[in-house]
């Protein structure tokens, strides 16, 4: 027994020296007491995380995703979102407009701090939109189109915490664009510096990790900030861990040598089926939609719009065409955008209602034996295009077809690559079109929806174009929810588009890491602060058989 103990120690000893583990502890039965067969546990405060290659971790000039990310536990902007997309004030105290809407005055949170001491002043935000504004068509940033309406920035000489941003027009003032992050204008010469790729560029925020060891080809490591200005500086470290193949991390993840990783591929699950890992699937910015050409005849009428929507089986186009990483919505909009329930589907899956729909609007089956080809029935051609490229669309159009066969339609897929598949969609050579939309993250939809912008299925209404533009203007939460809520019902009711699925991305944790995994297609690594590994030791095999 007294060796037993000596070993236990030692290996909580060892353990605690290479890889600055805090504890050893044993399991307990529901009752209190000393399980039959005792486990012993290590405790970890280093959370190991697998990126590619980056080219610059500089938050303003990286088109790197996973710099991105990072950058998000290291920067801060004025706004940003919660995980309904409502927009939260972080480095701006407050911000008023002016009575036309053409000015805004943002004043800034006091007493903030860079990860080198020196306090943020509206300077910095001054000098980061001017970066952002000034870099060329042919050196474009992830963030020059949320700064395309401003048309001036100008410090207020009384105060240094506050500034008065211009706009060229008042339809696109919404601080939705206010996103992006902020960097200090002290570690800069002049603007044309801080647009330059720099070797061994060490990022400096305002966020509650900072930069504490970086090697570009091998890994970068963050702890928590201790003037962080919210609070709570994390105790934990992140390491950021350069991997060749990072689909394959998940493979790392036996040893405890990574994490956590993420995973946008549909056919995700194949690389970790029957691996001991935790999956965590949630919403990614990526819906799956079908879009109607509202020139064609007979889908000028709503309710064959509505007819379509009924007869399409989406729980089984998300199960077999996407393998269940995707959920039904209600909308073309964010799930639970804005913190508006969008589980309940309208249009769920009902052929009743489908043909119910059909002969309201004069499509009938006279001789009720659910056939689209005869004679004696008035039916609908529905041309259904499809790029051959994307195996799933591909998938999800048979579907859909083999649904509409039930109706009085008469339905072919045409199926075409890439170029093809956008010539036809520019030409209008389609009835429906089964295709997907990335969103920014303020869902700014005129491009989709708007008279103005040509939308590519003919969509048109004025009273959704004055919506769609107060979105994006002047409003108070309270007033853009509201905005939203009577956008949904136009949405709704007309039916331009008919949410298929949202994509999911997964979240691959090992089972040592305990705290809140909450990703969200903006912030990968919310709830990072909390994250922390538990592990079990393995008893060594001479003490397992008593010797």
């Amino acid at each position: 027994m007294s060796r037993k103990i000596v070993a236990i120690a030692l290996i909580c000893i060892i353990s605690f020296m290479s890889m600055s583990l805090i504890g050893c502890d044993k399991t307990t039965n529901f009752l209190g007491g000393a399980s039959d067969q005792e486990k012993n546990f290590t405790h970890s405060s280093e959370v190991s995380i697998p990126i590619e290659k980056l080219r610059t971790l500089h938050p303003i000039i990286t088109k790197d995703e996973d710099a991105y990310y990072i950058n998000k536990l290291i920067y801060e902007g004025l706004f940003e979102y919660d995980q309904n997309l409502t927009l939260t004030n972080v480095l701006a105290e407050s911000y008023s407009y002016s009575a036309d809407g053409g000015t805004v005055s943002i004043q800034l949170k006091k007493g903030i701090l860079w990860h080198d001491g020196e306090e943020l002043t509206a300077r910095d935000v001054k000098f980061t939109m001017d970066v952002i504004s000034g870099t060329s068509a042919s050196n474009s940033t992830f963030y020059n189109v949320n700064l395309r309406n401003v048309q001036s920035v100008n410090l207020d000489s009384d105060d240094p915490y506050r500034l008065i941003v211009s706009f060229k027009e008042n339809r696109n003032n919404s601080m939705t664009s206010f996103t992006f992050p902020i960097i200090p204008m002290h570690r800069f010469k002049n603007i044309d510096d801080a647009k330059k790729v720099k070797a061994g560029f060490i990022p400096i925020g305002t966020g509650r990790y900072h930069v504490t060891d970086y090697n570009e080809i091998s890994h970068i490591t963050l702890n928590g900030y201790q003037d962080y200005h919210k609070g709570n500086s994390p105790s934990n470290t992140l390491k950021f861990i350069v991997v060749p193949e990072k689909e394959q991390a998940v493979n790392l993840m036996d040893i405890n040598s990574i994490s956590l990783t993420f995973s946008k591929e549909i056919e995700r699950e194949t690389i970790y089926t029957n691996k001991d890992v935790n999956v965590v699937n949630f919403p990614s910015n990526e819906a799956e939609i079908i879009g109607y050409n509202i020139n064609a005849p007979a889908l000028k009428d709503k309710r064959v719009r509505q007819a379509i929507a009924y007869a399409i089986n989406t729980k089984q186009i998300v199960e077999s065409s996407y393998y269940k990483n995707g959920i039904q919505n209600e909308s073309i909009y964010y799930p639970n955008f804005l913190g508006v329930n969008s589980s309940n589907i309208t249009y769920s899956y009902n052929i009743d209602k489908a043909k119910d729909l059909l002969e309201k609007a004069g499509y009938l089956d006279r001789d009720g034996d659910g056939l689209a080809e005869d004679v004696n029935d008035q039916t609908i051609t529905i041309n259904i295009l499809v790029n051959s490229e994307n195996h799933s669309r591909v998938a999800a159009a048979q579907i859909i077809k083999e649904n509409l066969d039930q109706l009085a339609i008469k339905s072919y897929i045409t199926s075409r690559d890439w170029d093809g598949y956008n010539t036809d969609l520019a030409r209008g050579n389609f009835d429906i079109y089964v295709g997907g939309y990335q969103f920014r993250e303020n869902y700014d939809l005129r491009p989709l929806l708007h008279t103005d912008y040509n939308n590519l299925i003919g969509y048109s209404n004025i009273v959704l174009d004055n919506l769609l533009n107060k979105m994006e203007s002047d409003l108070s939460q309270e007033e853009r929810k509201s905005t939203y809520v009577q956008i949904q019902e136009i949405l709704t009711d007309e039916l331009p588009y008919y949410c298929l699925l949202y994509k999911t991305y997964g979240a691959i944790a090992s089972p040592a890491l305990k705290g809140d995994i909450l990703p969200s297609f903006l912030n990968l690594f919310s709830g990072a602060e909390k994250w922390h590994l538990v592990m079990e030791i393995e008893e060594p095999e001479e003490d397992k058989d008593g010797s």
